[in-house]
């Protein structure tokens, strides 16, 4: 896994720490994501980490930057983008991504103990079924999906 980086020093306060999937293919890149957030006006892609399907972690924004990840949500979240569909057999997320996914958090939570992992539908107001699996029980019970 690549290290993130934090800069700790200058970020802004953390109480969310939210999980996605791209409801696309496991192949889905960071480039083709932040295409589809720049064309959404975004400026960028709006998550702070994209995990590929081979568990490679790629830098979307640095977290002292607010997110474009979830409404009403961003100003105290870092978003996680992991590659894929869980809610599609073809395309739910590889053992390498769920492993990275843990330690990416683990290393997160380090930085920012106070904050709350939860799957982007757990957010208050969400409508939507993303990351499309409970990310609270895959993480805390080491369970496979």
């Amino acid at each position: 896994m690549v290290a993130p980086q934090l800069g700790a020093s200058s970020v802004r306060p953390i109480e969310q720490i939210v999980i996605h999937h791209s409801a696309s293919s496991r192949t889905t890149t960071l480039e083709q994501i932040r295409t589809w957030h720049v064309a959404k006006g975004w400026g960028s892609c709006g998550y702070h980490f994209v995990l590929g399907w081979n568990g490679h972690v790629h830098q979307g924004r640095t977290i002292d930057k607010i997110g474009a990840h979830a409404q009403g949500h961003n100003l105290k979240s870092i978003g996680i983008c992991v590659t894929g569909d869980n809610t599609k057999q073809e395309s739910r997320w590889t053992d390498e991504q769920i492993s990275c996914l843990r330690a990416l958090v683990e290393t997160l939570c380090l930085f920012f103990p106070q904050a709350e992992v939860l799957g982007h539908r757990d957010l208050a107001g969400a409508k939507t079924e993303c990351p499309g699996l409970n990310v609270r029980a895959l993480l805390a019970r080491g369970e496979e999906i």
